[in-house]
């Protein structure tokens, strides 16, 4: 039998919040992107969930920020930045680098990281990768940033680390 039955709901009207909704049953990794903006200002980051593997040959990822981050603007002017691979147990990194209200400054004073390619690295992520700027492009309210890879490492993680994972609004991990 085919066609619409009566146990099928019906569609819902396209709205932000039905479309927010709708992705937030997509599990995704969670990532801070991070960058030093050439200006000699402090780093800044933020924390992703819009990241994604794009290449293998050449290797490249792509990443998509806000318009209006800092993040952003910094990466612009470094025309460079590091993706940080969280691990279960960071949900506090992630929600310090998503909170407007905590500064650039305290973010990385509140977090051990080091230098990779001149560019800040979590030190205890699940992995990392420096990239370098390869294309933006605009995306509506964002940037989609693709990049090539510079290097990649692993954090100071406990052996069996697992991913930290944003679904449904709140974060958890992988059983």
């Amino acid at each position: 039998m085919s066609g619409t039955t009566a146990l099928n709901p019906p569609a819902q009207a396209v709205t932000r919040e039905a479309f927010r909704n709708a992705f937030a049953q997509l599990p995704t990794g969670v990532t801070v992107v991070t960058t030093s903006p050439r200006s000699g200002n402090d780093p800044c980051g933020m924390t992703a969930s819009a990241v994604c593997s794009l290449s293998l040959d050449p290797l490249m990822t792509l990443v998509c920020l806000s318009n209006h981050s800092r993040t952003l603007a910094g990466i612009q002017a470094n025309g460079a930045f590091a993706l940080n691979l969280l691990r279960h147990d960071q949900a506090d990194i992630a929600q310090r680098f998503a909170d407007a209200r905590i500064t650039q400054g305290d973010r990385f004073a509140l977090t051990h990281h080091h230098q990779a390619d001149a560019l800040p690295v979590i030190s205890d992520a699940l992995a990392w990768l420096t990239c370098q700027v390869d294309q933006m492009h605009p995306g509506g309210d964002h940037t989609i940033v693709t990049a090539t890879i510079r290097s990649i490492g692993s954090g100071d993680s406990p052996a069996g680390s697992r991913p930290l994972v944003w679904h449904s609004r709140t974060f958890t991990t992988l059983t």
